[in-house]
């Protein structure tokens, strides 16, 4: 077997059908990256405001502050999430 024959094989996803644990986990993977990117994004948002307020930029605390809830309510939901997903089998 070739390099070229391997690339061209099945992806190994199987059938991406309606009900299939493929699909159910394709969603589930995709809901965590989008929790993980908010985390993210709102941590940044968090972390740019903070310095802000730091150096006394003003109304920076009024930026930071919701940040930081929006922050702490995102990490939770992804916690929930990712404690809440199926079992994965290997």
């Amino acid at each position: 077997m070739t390099t070229r024959d391997e690339f061209n094989g099945p992806s190994g996803m199987g059938e991406m059908e309606r009900g299939t644990p493929q699909r159910l986990e394709a969603r589930q993977r995709i809901r965590t990256l989008a929790w993980g990117a908010l985390c993210v994004l709102l941590a940044v948002w968090s972390v740019a405001w903070g310095v802000g307020a730091v150096t006394g930029t003003a109304d920076a605390w009024a930026y930071f502050v919701p940040g930081v809830v929006l922050l702490a309510i995102a990490l939770w939901a992804r916690r929930s999430t990712v404690r809440n997903s199926p079992p994965r089998h290997l």
